[in-house]
């Protein structure tokens, strides 16, 4: 590690094969709680000092290393800011896919596979906040209601992947595309067991500054376009960022590397203000938990939270260890889109036929359980990824169509105005959602030409 970060000799492809392996150390340690582990490694790479580096203002640059220098006098608050608010890009790139589909299902049908869908928007929603969070714990504005941040659609997730995602009504092919989204990193899980009673109803509910310091945003954002290609992988690299500027922050405060983690838990990076964090009694959505962040352990809080509701939790199925969820075990959005696609649930089936000797099954494991009824044709017919343009020649379809495109300005207006320190505004959150249902119904049953509706744009 020690050399990943300041050894000026380091080839390129040194870096690169170091931050794969780094990377996947210390996040597997600090996002699974071994704490006593990863003391153990901080102090297995960080054993002895590396610099009489002092925390005082008359420190002559010519006393410490180009390399060492280069890296402690990087301004990590412009790469944190891009990579977090491509995060918030990515969670808020997963919304309106998910709220068309669930709007397109006509009322009165597919109640198992609504809930699903609702479910999973409403924790996406949690996801942007909590980033947010994130970037105001390290003084970092974030940005929700620029138009420059909005998703436009059809459009591919910020990472490398290899297909679109856009907005279309509830189908096998949407379906399909979410199951996609929410693609877990580890290609086998373990397969569910039931030791205790399941009520379904309780899963349903919820530049570069010197030549040879590779540490530049180009650099880093490199390695995530050729290396990341889930939205848990993303994390995972993102959240070793941040723990490497906390390392350079503490290094460069103290004249020595930390050697567990609560010298690195607080301080450094860390100078936001409490006051803009979104708290638990502030947010209104159900489903999932909410984390404010003025540490290293509430970063590793959210995004575990973020992980666990996506792909699941320590190789689960589930988004929590089933056995401490009060109310019941909830699948991770990757499984209960899975349990939508095939018509069934998870609960109750039979995995014998998939299973390892280690009783891992692989992540594209269908479902056996009871079945789940879906009506894959109680959906409004609407034209994929609608345009104003469409509506150009209809007053009526380009009124509600802008209408419907104010209230989703709002809502995103409420949850700016909340991050920016005034919580009180995400009240509003919940009249605006209520409103884009009804304005996006009214957009969908009504004809765009003779095979397709309207829908909204966002």
């Amino acid at each position: 590690m020690q050399s990943l970060l300041f050894d000026s000799k380091i080839s390129k492809e040194d870096w690169i094969e170091g931050l794969k392996h780094h990377s996947k150390t210390l996040t597997n340690l600090l996002l699974n709680n071994q704490i006593n582990e990863f003391n153990q490694y901080l102090k297995s790479q960080f054993g002895g000092e590396i610099s009489e580096l002092k925390p005082t203002a008359k420190l002559s640059k010519t006393k410490i290393s180009e390399a060492k220098q280069g890296l402690v006098e990087l301004d990590y608050r412009p790469i944190l800011q891009d990579l977090l608010q491509t995060a918030i890009l990515i969670e808020h790139s997963t919304i309106p896919p998910y709220l068309t589909a669930l709007y397109s299902i006509k009322d009165g049908t597919n109640i198992l596979a609504s809930q699903i869908i609702r479910s999973v928007a409403v924790e996406e929603m949690l996801h942007m906040i909590m980033v947010c969070n994130v970037m105001n714990a390290v003084s970092i504005q974030p940005s929700v209601n620029r138009p420059q941040n909005y998703p436009s659609y059809p459009m591919k997730l910020p990472m490398n992947v290899d297909f679109y995602v856009g907005l279309e009504t509830f189908s096998t092919n949407s379906i399909a595309t979410f199951i996609a989204i929410e693609s877990p990193s580890n290609p086998l899980v373990k397969a569910p067991k039931y030791d205790h009673p399941v009520d379904t109803s309780a899963l349903l509910s919820k530049s570069a500054v010197q030549e040879n310091n590779f540490w530049t945003m180009e650099n880093m954002k490199d390695f995530m376009m050729k290396n990341v290609h889930t939205i848990g992988e993303y994390y995972d690299v993102l959240f070793f960022y941040i723990v490497v500027f906390q390392i350079i922050a503490y290094y460069k405060a103290n004249g020595k590397l930390p050697q567990n983690f609560e010298e690195l838990n607080t301080g450094g990076i860390f100078t936001g203000d409490p006051a803009k964090q979104i708290r638990p009694e502030q947010y209104y959505g159900s489903g999932g938990k909410l984390h404010f962040v003025e540490d290293l352990m509430g970063v590793i809080l959210v995004f575990q939270e973020i992980k666990g509701q996506g792909e699941g939790a320590d190789d689960s199925i589930f988004d929590v260890d089933p056995s401490q969820f009060e109310e019941g075990a909830e699948l991770a959005h990757y499984f209960r889109f899975k349990e939508v696609f095939h018509e069934h649930f998870y609960v109750g089936g039979n995995y014998e036929p998939f299973m390892d000797e280690n009783g891992m099954m692989p992540v594209t494991t269908p479902p056996t359980g009871k079945p789940l009824p879906v009506d894959w044709n109680a959906a409004y017919p609407m034209k994929p990824n609608p345009k104003m343009a469409d509506y150009q020649s209809n007053p009526q379809l380009y009124a509600q169509g802008k209408a419907f495109n104010q209230t989703y300005k709002n809502l995103l207006d409420a949850i700016q105005a909340a991050v920016e320190g005034n919580a009180k505004e995400l009240e509003k959150s919940i009249m605006y959602m209520y409103a884009l249902k009804e304005q996006a119904i009214g957009l969908m049953s009504q004809p765009l030409h003779s095979s397709q509706n309207a829908g909204p744009y966002f």
